[in-house]
């Protein structure tokens, strides 16, 4: 074991040099973590692919500025795909459908009996910069720090927009029943 972390150090490295065998290693171990976040930010199987793809294509470029280590690389690749798929929704190639099974049980608290089809409709009405930050905060359970920091806007802005964002679901949600 103590060896892993200048094994995964050397990795990087060879990542870092274009090694393909060593971008397959790190697609095996952090593809899904970087294709779930994808999905729940676009909501769409087909985005989801386009940002876990894009990611993996630049990976070698983005490690140069990595300092981190092992334990902090799935953080920092988590953030990467948070950036990817924002950059994904921002270029409006699909209007995010935003996944029900991520936010269901988040909503389902203001009315146990709401239906998926529902909250989808609810969440996909909300303005865009209200659902992100909504789905970073409560689905991804980022820090209004780190929500601020991807996209550029003050922690209160950030704070903000999650309680319009509540505000907003409950108005939509009340107003269906």
């Amino acid at each position: 074991m103590d060896d892993e972390p200048a094994a995964f150090r050397a990795r990087i490295g060879r990542v870092v040099a274009g090694e393909v065998d060593a971008l397959a290693e790190l697609f095996v171990s952090h593809g899904e973590l970087v294709y779930r976040t994808a999905f729940r930010l676009t909501g769409n199987r087909a985005d989801a692919d386009d940002v876990t793809q894009e990611l993996f294509v630049r990976l070698p470029q983005a490690l140069h500025g990595f300092t981190g280590g092992m334990s902090s690389f799935s953080a920092w690749i988590r953030r990467v795909a948070v950036r990817q798929a924002l950059m994904q929704l921002r270029a409006g190639r699909r209007r995010a459908e935003v996944s029900v099974d991520a936010v269901a049980s988040l909503v389902a608290a203001a009315d146990p009996v709401v239906e998926r089809v529902t909250i989808e409709d609810a969440l996909a009405r909300i303005s865009d910069e209200h659902r992100t930050v909504f789905l970073l905060k409560e689905v991804e359970g980022f820090a209004h720090s780190e929500i601020a920091e991807l996209l550029g806007i003050s922690v209160a802005n950030s704070e903000v927009r999650l309680h319009r964002a509540r505000r907003e679901l409950r108005a939509i949600l009340r107003g269906s029943r």
